[in-house]
């Protein structure tokens, strides 16, 4: 059996429609990368929305609650038991299991992201499973999200994170985004942090960082092209921000 199997997953159901609980049949990893859903696990419970990193130990229980009727889209990577057994020992761990169920989008979930997308090609993979999986096993509880809001002000924050999906690289600010909710600036931020794990400006610089680094990948456009097109407006401020993601600038990541 090889150590891991990645693929793209999808998932449509109603609004509000519950998915029965499943179980893990592997240690598995998996990155929204669009749509949102609730998600209930024996390690954790979140808001699930694009960027939101989602681990499952072996047998572990879950389900899903859909919030809206696209459904949503996954990458996912699953790996052998032994494998993670095998990167626990290594990372001092004395269970080769993962210690917490999601984290929101942001700086660690964004490296998972980099790994995943190197772990979905031919070339560095074994490495990007072994950072992937090393990663995973040394995160803990205190990286889940908040979940004190009220169902109509999560309902609120969801459309804009749906709006989003698709304008990222449009400009934006917080009255813009706050007046999109109908909510005041400083509600609007106390409530999408609590919801999405971050703010609103670190969402959308991980969304259009999440973009270019894909767009590198899958196709030539000069760095200058998909630093625009992903909402960057000042190359070296977008080539200090990769760099500083995922590790390498952006010519050595397409390389």
């Amino acid at each position: 059996m090889l150590n891991f199997a990645i693929r793209e997953e999808s998932c449509v159901a109603a609004v509000g429609a519950l998915v029965r609980d499943k179980r893990y049949g592997h240690p598995a990893i998996g990155i929204v990368l669009s749509g949102s859903f609730e998600y209930h696990a024996d390690n954790g419970c979140a808001t699930a929305v694009p960027g939101t990193l989602i681990l499952g130990n072996t047998a572990e229980s879950f389900r899903c609650v859909h919030s809206e009727r696209g459904g949503n889209r996954r990458q996912v990577a699953r790996f052998d038991c032994r494998f993670v057994e095998h990167i626990a020992r290594d990372v001092g761990l004395s269970e080769p299991t993962f210690r917490t169920g999601v984290v929101p989008p942001g700086n660690l979930a964004a490296l998972a992201f980099g790994f995943m997308q190197r772990l979905a090609l031919d070339g560095d993979r074994d490495e990007a499973a072994y950072e992937l999986a090393g990663l995973a096993l040394q995160l803990d509880r205190s990286t889940l999200i908040s979940d004190r809001v009220s169902p109509r002000n999560r309902q609120r924050v969801l459309a804009v994170v749906v709006h989003l999906e698709s304008h990222f690289s449009e400009p934006w600010n917080l009255r813009a985004l706050a007046n999109l909710a109908q909510l005041s600036s400083y509600h609007f931020l106390r409530v999408f942090k609590s919801v999405v794990g971050q703010s609103p400006a670190q969402y959308i610089l991980h969304a259009r960082l999440r973009a270019a680094a894909s767009h590198l990948l899958s196709s030539r456009a000069p760095v200058s092209q998909v630093a625009l097109q992903a909402g960057f407006n000042d190359i070296s401020h977008f080539n200090a921000c990769f760099r500083r993601q995922f590790g390498a600038s952006p010519m050595r990541w397409r390389a």
